[in-house]
Parts: C-alpha cells; structure tokens; sequence
C-alpha cells in the first residue's frame, strides 16, 4: 500500500492539471469566438462569388409520392443552352416515367393538383419538354437519369425556380384534374440547392 500511494497522488495531481488546462482552453476558446462576433465598427467584406455559387448550384425538388411509395429527388443545373436534369427515385413502378415541369411551386393536394398545369417556356411543348424515361434495367425500380434540356434554366423567365415538378407512371403526361385519379405518381417543388459552406 506504501509504494502505491505516491502513485495514486501522482494521478491525482495529473488529472487535477488537466481539468484546469482544459478548462482555461475552453474559456480562450469561447472568449475569442465571442470576440470574433463583437461589433468593431465596420462591416466584414462580403463572400466574393457567394450567391453566384449558389445559383451555380442549381435548384433541387424533393420527391413526395403520390398515393405511392415513389421517393426521390430531382435536380437541376444550368448548362449551356438549357439545364442537366438529374432524376434519383425510388420505387418507381418498372418500365416508362415521365418527368413534366408544373407552373406552381405547390405539392399539397393529395394527386398533384395544386400544382396547376404542364409548364414550359414560349415555344416548347410541356409534354414533349422532357424525352420519356425508363426503369427497364432496374429489378427494384429504381430511377436514375442525367439528361440534357434545351431552353429552360434554373432562374430567370424560362426558369424552375418556384416551379414544380412531376413523375408520371407510363409514356403520357395525363391531365390532373381535383380529386380524380392520375398517373402522377410523385410531386417535389423546386428550391436552391443550399452549398455546403
């Protein structure tokens, strides 16, 4: 018991120095943080690049299945003369799906109906906008596609922003009309992709 008590005291003492040194960290730690966030009188330079970057980053719609267990994601990115469409769902019914652009940014009605009629820019026909898609290799009914969409950007006016977008089961864009049954299977409304930073 004589040669361990030096020991102990000894680990006593240690941790006793390092509780203290661990705490001064953290009071240095949130006294410069809060130093760094005092008011000095003149307004940090602004991000250089930041809301470019952000709409860089496209708009994203979040997929809510209608009636279904259709969930995904679909995002869009200005390229060129148009936009990349990027299309990740899942259980999506096997075989043909398409993708149609609605002039509303609404998802709340049960089938789609809020959010209004096929959209497309002046000149484009909002059923043949977007080519039709396919889930033919895909034994779970998964939907993954990149496809290129000329005339339509992200913001602007031919633009998605504020708009929504849905999926439909087979090769045709049906009307929705309130409370009546569709093809529609999945509905998202388009937002900034918010960056990382």
């Amino acid at each position: 018991m004589g040669a361990s008590s030096p020991i102990i005291g000894t680990m006593i003492q240690l941790r006793k120095s390092f509780d203290i040194s661990s705490r001064i960290a953290l009071a240095l730690g949130i006294v410069s943080m809060l130093a760094g966030c005092a008011p000095s009188g003149t307004a940090p330079p602004p991000i250089v690049g930041a809301s470019a970057a952000s709409a860089a980053a496209g708009l994203a719609a979040q997929l809510r299945g209608l009636d279904s267990g259709v969930s995904g994601k679909i995002r869009v990115i200005d390229k060129g003369d148009g936009i990349t469409l990027l299309v990740s769902a899942i259980n999506m019914p096997i075989g043909e799906y398409r993708v149609s652009f609605h002039q509303n940014g609404n998802c709340s009605s049960p089938n789609a109906f809020s959010a209004g009629p096929p959209w497309a820019p002046p000149g484009l026909s909002p059923t043949t906008l977007v080519r039709s898609l396919a889930t033919i290799n895909s034994r779970d009914g998964n939907a993954e596609a990149s496809i290129h969409v000329p005339g339509v950007h992200t913001q602007g006016e031919n633009g998605l922003a504020g708009r929504s977008v849905v999926l439909y089961s087979g090769s045709t864009i049906t009307e929705i009309k309130p409370g009546v049954p569709s093809n529609a299977v999945a509905c998202g409304v388009f937002e900034p992709v918010r960056p990382f930073f």
